[in-house]
């Protein structure tokens, strides 16, 4: 095996945290705590559960939010058999949709979710959701997460697998009283959210991103840099904060940790090539060719700005330098008849 780390990978395994993301976890945590009072309350009426969005831009750091929760609630390794399982007690339960779900496919990979062995059989949706509400009544399920909601095929809100997800959705909140988590990019959230119910029951949570002179983004590019090290990606820090790196990295991604990092992680590719030990300037230049620029996230390279102006201001100062220089070795002018009239009698 490659003693040599896996860029990818280790990408994928780094952890920088920040406020918004903890307030995340924390909301997550409060909507399990009710869940658990909700089933201990002896009342007989069912409490109805609430529901979190998150509706971001892509590329914006969603699923590291669910990860790192997981993550540091749930440790350990996963079920081999059902290696998308993160709880085997299914207290807390991730589905993600896959691409272009419809009614069906969205309760058989609900069920999926669950561990259930059966969750390929049967073509009537109704009879699958009646076992999945058993499944949630009887594991006393506390939170189930919908990630990539981007992918339910919902074209329009009085289609039928419109109707039926949304009526899906507010059943495991209503019915079952399981609070829910919604999770994907803006388009998701005009499709989700034209069920007025959902919304009305839904707190949203958004990602205002960073302004470039925010402390929290040049620290969240500053600790970038020692994670490459730290994940044993590169011998030598990257600084990513000197020069115009930071208005630079703050245009090709709009202020989003998450561009930022994957950024980042192109430019490490291009300087693992090339044998750099850190990630350089130069490297960014690249991967915002590449990434930033394709992606729409910007429309020219702030970087190749940025080092074609300098590089102008440089020879510029260079150019001034020599003349500043050249003038000043150049021997005085001797003024005209000056010993004549020195001598002259007149």
């Amino acid at each position: 095996m490659s003693s040599v780390k896996d860029i990818e990978v280790e990408f994928r395994h780094m952890r920088i945290g920040y406020p918004a993301l903890y307030e995340i976890h924390d909301h997550f945590d409060r909507l399990r705590q009710s869940r658990r009072a909700a089933m201990e309350d002896p009342r007989g009426t069912k409490t109805e559960a609430s529901c979190i969005s998150i509706f971001w831009k892509s590329h914006a750091g969603k699923t590291t939010v669910l990860n790192w929760y997981v993550e540091t609630r749930f440790p350990g390794p996963r079920s081999e058999e059902w290696p998308d399982m993160i709880d085997p007690e299914l207290r807390v339960v991730v589905v993600t949709l896959d691409s272009g779900t419809n009614y069906l496919g969205f309760v058989k990979q609900l069920l999926k979710a669950f561990g259930c062995p059966f969750y390929l059989k049967g073509s009537r949706p109704w009879e699958l959701l009646d076992r999945l509400h058993l499944y949630i009544a009887g594991k006393k399920t506390e939170l189930i997460i919908f990630d990539e909601t981007n992918n339910l095929r919902m074209r329009k809100a009085t289609d039928d697998d419109a109707t039926n997800m949304h009526n899906a959705l507010r059943g495991i909140a209503k019915k079952q009283g399981c609070p829910i988590v919604l999770v994907g990019t803006e388009e998701a959230k005009e499709r989700v959210f034209s069920d007025t119910q959902i919304s009305s029951i839904s707190l949203q949570l958004p990602l205002e991103p960073l302004k470039v002179n925010d402390p929290l983004f040049t620290e969240y590019c500053a600790t970038l840099g020692l994670k490459l090290v730290e994940h044993g990606l590169f011998p030598k820090r990257s600084n990513f904060v000197q020069g115009y790196c930071i208005p630079c990295l703050h245009a090709a991604s709009g202020g989003l940790r998450g561009r930022v990092s994957r950024l980042v992680e192109r430019a490490a590719d291009y300087a693992r090539i090339e044998g750099a030990d850190r990630v350089e300037i130069r490297h960014l230049e690249k991967a915002t060719d590449s990434y930033a620029i394709p992606n729409g996230f910007v429309d020219i390279n702030p970087f190749r700005v940025a080092r074609i102006s300098e590089e102008e201001a440089r020879r510029r100062l260079l150019v001034d330098r020599a003349v500043s220089k050249a003038a000043a070795a150049k021997p005085p002018r001797k003024r005209a008849n000056s010993d004549r009239d020195e001598t002259s009698g007149c």
